[in-house]
């Protein structure tokens, strides 16, 4: 039971995938949490855990964060716009300028122990990625997510050799589990729309992350001496095909496995084309094909975790096909409109 003396933790995107993950870890530790909600959310959970709840925006003015982090000891900043195809100028309100404003708060309260700030493999661009390490340069792959999350890891290492910011920055590729509202249950509409095709042969290497093993890695961020300024890649160290996703998908669910393959070359022919069309008609969603979503289908992405083996003590604690397994168990009990057998 978390006392006064307890660490505070200020968590922003609490009521997400991985916020809430962390703040389960967080309590468990002995933690108290402290989260910023938007009125919108959905805060059930968290308020059954007795977390504390503080309603505001991250692209608030960095003032309004003043009163609720004067006694916190440690920020951990999850809370991001996550789009394909969002405006630019939201994205940057609330991704860029959302993280300056918190980022300038936890300067001014004076006391913060630690700033720990959530990026994305989406850093390293739209190319291939083969074992890439932190070394590896970041490129704008012409996306708005890709170039706000760049500005966003610029912005925070400037406050941390200008400013004294106490920051440690991770980067998860797609990220999976329980509660998991954007990789999984895209997969799973698909499949039940009948509407899934491989791009290619769907045997290019892919990593994933399971999302306590992103919980784990911000948590030892946070509370690891010597490691400010520093960029950790987190993964669950072994790579899995889109093949061998698929048929643990459909084992799990009962879908039947898809057989249908899109020649690669074709799809990156004519994502200008449906980007464009859709671009024009200033469409709120995402075109079916598109560059991000090409990537996720048929682009290799495998990274090297050593430095977060070395440096934080981290090792996995639950691998792919186990995690996938666990995570579909979760679906079928409280997602059962996307398992066949709702159908």
């Amino acid at each position: 039971m978390a006392g006064q003396d307890s660490p505070l933790a200020f968590v922003t995107g609490a009521t997400g995938m991985i916020g809430s993950h962390l703040v389960r870890r967080l309590l468990d530790e002995g933690w108290r949490v402290r989260a910023l909600v938007r009125t919108t959310s959905d805060t059930r959970l968290l308020e059954s855990w007795g977390v504390d709840l503080v309603e505001g925006d991250v692209s608030d003015p960095a003032g309004s964060f003043t009163p609720v982090l004067e006694d916190a000891d440690y920020v951990f900043h999850l809370a991001a716009m996550v789009s394909d195809w969002a405006p630019l100028a939201e994205m940057v309100r609330v991704n860029v300028e959302g993280t300056r404003h918190l980022a300038e708060a936890a300067i001014a309260c004076g006391r913060l122990k630690r700033f720990v700030y959530l990026s994305s493999m989406v850093v390293f661009g739209m190319h291939p990625q083969r074992n890439l390490d932190e070394t590896a340069p970041l490129i704008h792959a012409g996306d708005n997510y890709n170039l706000t999350k760049i500005r966003s890891e610029e912005l925070i290492h400037g406050f941390v050799r200008e400013r004294g910011l106490q920051a440690v920055i991770i980067r998860p590729p797609y990220v999976y589990g329980p509660r998991d509202r954007q990789v999984l249950p895209r997969l799973l509409e698909n499949l039940k729309a009948g509407k899934f095709k491989f791009i290619g042969s769907g045997r290019h290497p892919l990593t994933l992350v399971y999302v306590g093993n992103v919980a784990d890695v911000l948590f030892r961020a946070a509370t690891r001496p010597d490691v400010v300024g520093e960029v950790f890649l987190v993964t669950n160290g072994e790579a899995i095909t889109r093949v061998r996703l698929l048929e643990i998908i459909c084992e799990e669910t009962g879908y039947p496995m898809p057989t249908a393959h899109a020649p690669k070359w074709l799809v990156r022919m004519v994502c200008p084309v449906f980007e464009g069309i859709c671009s024009l008609r200033r469409g709120r969603e995402p075109p079916l094909v598109n560059k991000a979503r090409l990537k996720f289908m048929a682009t290799p992405l495998t990274y090297n975790i050593d430095k977060a083996w070395r440096v934080l003590g981290y090792q996995p604690h639950v691998g792919t096909e186990d995690s996938l397994r666990e995570t579909l168990t979760w679906f079928r009990e409280n997602r059962p409109d996307l398992m066949a057998a709702a159908d």
